[in-house]
C-alpha cells in the first residue's frame, strides 16, 4: 500500500498520521533554559510543511536528530498569513517507506526524450575536440543515468528528479539563440559549455531516497567538482588543446557571474558572459514559474516575499491578459 496523504492535500486542522521525510530541523532552547523544542519541515514528492514538537525529551535529542524518516502524528494548527501551514506533532517514530518516490518530486518532462534532444545538440558540434569531450561524458552509461535523475537545485528551480537535464537543455536552447543573434559569440564552444556547466551537480545531490545535499556538496559545491570532473576528464583525451581546456575552465568556474554567488572568477570572455546570463535567465524565470504555481489556489495578488527574489510576486498578469484578449474579441 502507497502512501496515504500527502501536504499538498493537508489543510488547516487535517490529522496527520504517515511516513513523512524530515529536513532542516532545529532544536531551539526556551529562554528558561530547560526546555527543549524541535523545529523542522515535513517533506515528500509534493511539497513540505513547517512542524514542530514541543517539549522534546533530553533523552530523545540524538534520536529524533537521526531519524530521516518518520512515522508521523499530529494535527495541522496553524495557516500563516501567506497561506503556508503549520503542523504540531505529537508522536514522531523512525519509519522506512515502501516506495522512496513518494518523497522525491519529478520533472512532467520525459527524461528519455530531453536526453534525445541533448544528444542532438551534442551530435550538431562541429569541433573535434569539443565534441571529443562531450562523447566522453555521454557515451558513458553510469554518467549519463546520474545525468538523466540529477535534481537542478533543492530549491528555487527545477528541484525534482531530471531538473539538471531540464535546466541544462533551456540554458542549451537559450544559448544557441544568443549565438544567432551575436554571431561573434564561438557556437560550439558556447553549446558545450552550456551542456557541461552544471556537471558537478551530480555529486552535489543524493537522489536515491530523497533530494538532498551530499558532504561534497555542502563542503565544494558543483562548481569546484565540476572543474574536477571536466579536468579528469580532459586529462583521458589525447591531444586536447590546452588554451581550450583554460577558456572552458574559466568559462565553468564564472558561471554563476558574481563572487558573491559562488563563482570565484568573473566572466572575461565572451562566451563566459553569454553563458552566465543564459544560465541566470533559465534559473531566475523557471523559478518564477514554480512560485506562481505554488501561490495557483491562494486567490492573492501578491505572493510572500521571496527571499532569493528580495521582493514579492505578481500574481495575476496571466488574469489581465486573459481579461484583455475576452475584452479584444467582445468587441470585435
Amino acid at each position: 500500500m502507497g502512501k496515504k496523504q500527502k501536504i499538498i492535500d493537508l489543510s488547516l486542522n487535517s490529522p496527520i498520521e504517515d511516513i513523512f521525510f524530515l529536513k532542516e530541523k532545529e532544536f531551539k532552547v526556551r529562554r528558561d533554559q530547560k526546555t527543549i523544542d524541535l523545529f523542522f519541515k515535513l517533506a515528500d514528492c509534493s511539497g513540505e510543511m513547517e512542524a514542530i514538537i514541543w517539549d522534546v525529551p533530553r533523552d530523545k535529542l540524538e534520536e529524533f536528530r537521526k531519524i530521516k524518516f518518520a512515522q508521523v502524528k499530529g494535527y495541522v494548527t496553524k495557516q500563516k498569513e501567506d497561506g503556508s501551514l503549520q503542523a504540531t506533532i505529537s508522536s514522531l517514530i523512525k519509519a522506512t517507506p515502501l516506495d522512496y518516490s513518494d518523497y522525491m518530486p519529478r520533472s512532467k518532462e520525459d527524461p528519455n526524450k530531453m536526453m534525445q534532444v541533448l544528444r542532438e545538440k551534442i551530435a550538431s558540434v562541429k569541433n573535434r575536440y569539443l565534441k571529443m569531450l562531450l562523447e566522453s561524458f555521454f557515451e558513458d552509461a553510469d554518467f549519463v543515468d546520474k545525468f538523466k535523475k540529477a535534481p537542478a537545485a533543492t530549491k528555487v528551480h527545477q528541484p525534482y528528479l531530471s531538473g539538471l537535464l531540464e535546466h541544462t537543455l533551456k540554458v542549451v536552447t537559450i544559448c544557441e539563440a544568443i549565438t544567432g543573434i551575436y554571431p561573434e559569440i564561438e557556437k560550439d564552444f558556447l553549446i558545450t559549455s552550456a551542456i557541461i556547466h552544471d556537471i558537478g551537480k551530480i555529486k552535489e545531490y543524493s537522489y536515491e531516497q530523497v533530494i538532498d545535499h551530499t558532504d561534497e556538496g555542502k563542503l565544494l559545491g558543483h562548481i569546484t567538482l565540476g572543474l574536477e570532473i571536466i579536468s579528469e576528464k580532459i586529462k583521458s583525451l589525447p591531444e586536447f588543446p590546452p588554451d581550450l581546456e583554460l577558456m572552458l575552465k574559466h568559462t565553468i568556474l564564472s558561471h554563476h557571474g558574481h563572487l558573491e554567488f559562488g563563482s570565484p572568477k568573473l566572466p572575461s570572455i565572451l562566451a563566459a558572459i553569454a553563458l552566465h546570463y543564459a544560465d541566470e535567465m533559465e534559473a531566475k524565470i523557471s523559478g518564477f514559474l514554480n512560485i506562481k504555481e505554488e501561490n495557483k489556489d491562494l486567490q492573492e495578488k501578491w505572493s510572500k516575499w521571496i527571499w532569493w527574489l528580495e521582493r514579492p510576486v505578481y500574481l495575476e498578469e496571466e488574469i489581465i491578459f486573459r481579461n484583455s484578449l475576452n475584452k479584444e474579441e467582445e468587441e470585435g
